[in-house]
């Protein structure tokens, strides 16, 4: 299972905040019965719904009440990162590795040693030189401790702004029209990050085949 640890940043933000927007008009909440019957689908819906016109929207808002949807919206996505983090299987003992921000991880399993590859969003490059050095590795063979460049053993690695994309592989670069967040909201899109990242473990010796399928995951910095 693919796991993601944040929803489409931008998009989701801004459709969220049109969402709330009616609430600190009237500072009106649903009640516990309206909360018990709800989704996060039905969330999702209502996002997807005003994400259009949201620019519009919050271009007439008032100071109050963008100030009251940026604490709400910050409130909720700190209830939703440690709930997606629960959808990461880690690989006992190697510590949750900690992804870079403005990027994310993309992570396998395989016979018992974890890898994870960065990747840094467009407009940010790795701090360090990168380009013959495709992932990290946990397991038996390290001391179940990861391969980093950087000091702490959990972070692995950092992206900085940068107008040029030049440290890493070709393939450490999320798409141009695209972010790690972005790619956690489709399954089609975490696939082919993960398909990618198999076959270039592939060409260096590594069989995939025997993967732990579960804990294929895509982590997000922040």
């Amino acid at each position: 299972m693919i796991c993601s640890r944040l929803l489409w940043k931008t998009p989701f933000v801004l459709s969220l905040a049109v969402l709330l927007a009616d609430f600190t008009e009237i500072r009106a909440f649903a009640n516990r019965s309206e909360c018990r019957n709800a989704t996060i689908d039905d969330v999702n819906w209502s996002l997807k719904k005003y994400s259009k016109c949201l620019p519009d929207i919050i271009a007439k808002g008032e100071k109050a009440s963008i100030n009251f949807l940026a604490w709400t919206l910050q409130e909720t996505l700190d209830l939703l990162r440690p709930v997606q983090e629960q959808f990461c299987k880690q690989l006992p003992p190697c510590p949750r590795p900690v992804a870079p921000k403005n990027g994310g991880l993309v992570c396998v399993t395989i016979d018992n040693t974890q890898y994870c590859k960065p990747m840094c969003n467009k407009g940010y490059d790795f701090q360090f030189l990168r380009s013959s050095r495709l992932y990290e590795v946990c397991g038996n063979a390290t001391g179940f401790s990861w391969t980093t460049q950087l000091s702490g053993g959990k972070a692995l690695a950092v992206c900085n702004p940068s107008e040029v994309a030049i440290s890493g592989a070709k393939s450490a670069y999320f798409p141009s029209n695209s972010t790690c967040v972005h790619t956690l909201a489709f399954p089609e899109t975490q696939a082919e990050q993960l398909n990618i990242f198999l076959q270039e473990i592939a060409q260096q010796g590594i069989d995939g085949s025997s993967r732990d399928r579960g804990a294929d995951c895509i982590i997000c910095g922040y």
